[in-house]
């Protein structure tokens, strides 16, 4: 395997940052200069623009009324909650899908409408609003409106159809907007062309929580809640906001930084039966604030494995549900669906890399695209999550796509910095792909009888805009760092830039010239844990590669990129290597 698939060349760089803006910071702030110089090499020059990072504040967030078409969502949505008119909120099947959905029909009942929840099957409806769900959300339900969350910027004709049968629509989506939009809807997206609201990057989940902000802040006194209340209530779907929002690895930033701070502070101490017994199946400890890395690869699982292999309804029941009870029994469930979804998804990553360890060309091959059928456990399901376990192998984008009734479709992810998205649209658009996404992840469905045309022409797509640099991993060091500097303190400061995520990456730092005795305990399948010196300093370590480096060149100095955190099996603080070099090499 190793010779199949080589590792990626790794660029290495500092950040410059401004010594004199580093310098007003510690004066200014009191932050420890380490800290400083992070924060200078990232762009805060001034102290009040480092205070606003270092606190973010629920008041700093933007007037949702300033996003285009908010005004008419309000108008149309609080209209039908005075009248108690049904509104179906139609949802996606993942964890951004499902918290949206949770917050937006929670504040359409809380303001008086019938609102009926809706999720499609993964499976039997596909992704988003298309013409046949649409039509039995219409027949089963009898709406006077729908809104949709997370999905159906690009549900043009499904949309035209609702309209000319009666029905008031309002998208709400954060993907990217295509070339042509439904008409007849009011649409929520701030990547729409010509809206002017500041931040853009928000999940489709934050777009609902605006939306719910505006609702309720318009009509909220009807239904007794005052200003206190309403920010009460907004505090509360903030914890949901903040799940999803990590799950759906959006910048954390502007926005969502504060959403994601405000909202994984309440986790700490949730009153929703739900979200009590979700943290606890998720290993995270009571009265404890779960990090994004606990959200991330332990609770956002959770809440999508139903979606994936099943039915999303599950997750969603648990995430509303007031009943302790019941809470408990939907956890359970929805544990077993996670174990099944990880055991599915292994198989679907090691039937691939079999495969190509036999086929894949690391010269020929800018793009992989691998398809498999139902029948040999390529569930679509787990093809997005699978797709990228083989790009973090093969160091490439993957299409992951299952052949299944006339169709072949699934997931694709990226891999660096190839716009996976820009790339692959208009092969789509030669070969009729029902298509959609993110820069970094794509859903993509193609006719059984023009996948291998479309295979192909994807492949010598990417080979043309072949670029080496996109694939390599940069290790992009924010600041020097002097051994002494590694303190108790440092760590205490470097809390403040939490929460690290997408667009906010650990602060790491590089230490020069640390000796190394060459001696290390193995830990995992090629970690050492040891001990650096410098300064007359011990620096405790844990490097998950650096067994990989032979036994009779470890001795040394060594010019080291490394995290710094507080070590819970020390208690001390120590560093997280990724990347080390003699120093005479660097």
């Amino acid at each position: 395997m190793t010779s199949a698939f080589p590792p990626p060349r790794v660029t290495r760089r500092l950040r410059p940052h401004d010594a004199g803006a580093a310098a007003l910071l510690v004066r200014e702030l009191g932050v420890a200069a380490p800290l400083a110089r992070v924060l200078a090499a990232r762009g805060f020059s001034s102290p009040a623009e480092a205070r606003a990072w270092l606190q973010p504040d629920p008041a700093s967030l933007h007037d949702p009324f300033g996003m285009g078409g908010m005004d008419a969502a309000v108008a149309r949505l609080a209209d039908a909650c005075r009248r108690g008119a049904r509104v179906v909120v139609f949802g996606d099947y993942d964890c951004d899908g499902i918290g949206a959905l949770a917050i937006l029909t929670t504040t359409l009942k809380r303001l008086g409408a019938d609102a009926v929840p809706f999720l499609p099957h993964r499976l039997r409806d596909g992704y988003g609003l298309r013409s046949e769900t649409l039509r039995r959300v219409l027949d089963e339900h009898a709406p006077e409106g729908i809104v949709t969350v997370d999905c159906g910027i690009t549900a043009v004709e499904p949309i035209r159809e609702a309209v000319a049968r009666g029905a008031f629509v309002i998208v709400t989506d954060h993907h990217l907007p295509p070339e042509e939009l439904p008409t007849g809807a009011v649409l929520l997206n701030p990547r729409l062309p010509g809206c002017s609201y500041p931040f853009k990057e928000l999940a489709g989940a934050g777009i609902a929580w605006k939306l719910s902000e505006a609702l309720l802040t318009a009509d909220g006194a009807r239904v007794g809640l005052d200003g206190k209340a309403v920010r009460s209530w907004m505090a509360s779907l903030a914890k949901v906001a903040a799940l999803s929002t990590v799950a759906d690895m959006v910048p954390l930033t502007g926005e969502n930084r504060i959403l994601v701070s405000w909202g994984l502070a309440g986790l700490a101490g949730p009153r929703s039966a739900g979200l009590t017994a979700l943290l606890s199946r998720s290993s995270v400890r009571a009265g404890k604030s779960p990090s994004v890395h606990d959200v991330a690869f332990r609770i956002a699982p959770r809440l999508n494995a139903s979606g994936r292999i099943d039915h999303a309804f599950r997750a969603l029941e648990l995430l509303t549900t007031a009943d302790a009870v019941r809470a408990g029994q939907l956890a359970d469930e929805i544990e077993g669906a996670n174990t099944e979804r990880r055991r599915m998804q292994e198989r679907v990553v090691a039937a691939a890399l079999e495969r190509l360890e036999k086929t894949f060309d690391p010269v020929r091959d800018a793009l992989v695209v691998e398809a498999g059928s139902p029948e040999d456990g390529w569930h679509r399901g787990v093809l997005g999550i699978a797709a990228s376990k083989v790009a973090q192998t093969v160091s490439r984008p993957v299409l992951l796509l299952s052949r299944e009734d006339g169709r072949v479709g699934g997931s694709g992810r990226t891999w660096g910095r190839t716009p996976l998205h820009e790339r692959i649209a208009p092969v789509a658009r030669r070969h009729e792909a029902e298509f959609g996404g993110h820069h970094a992840a794509i859903g993509i469905s193609v006719a059984a009888n023009t996948f291998e045309a479309f295979r192909d022409d994807a492949k010598e797509t990417f080979a043309r805009s072949r670029d080496e640099e996109e694939w390599s991993v940069v290790l992009e060091a924010d600041a020097p760092l002097r051994a002494s500097e590694v303190t108790p303190e440092l760590v205490e400061h470097l809390g403040r830039l939490e929460p690290h995520g997408m667009g906010n990456p650990r602060p790491l730092f590089l230490l020069r010239s640390l000796s190394w005795n060459g001696r290390g305990r193995p830990v995992g399948e090629r970690g050492l844990r040891l001990a650096f010196e410098g300064e007359g300093v011990r620096l405790d370590a844990v490097g998950w590669t650096l067994g990989s480096i032979s036994t009779g060149s470890r001795a040394g100095t060594w010019d080291v990129l490394a995290n710094v955190a507080h070590d819970s099996f020390l208690d001390r603080p120590a560093l997280t290597v990724l990347d080390a070099v003699p120093a005479e090499a660097a």
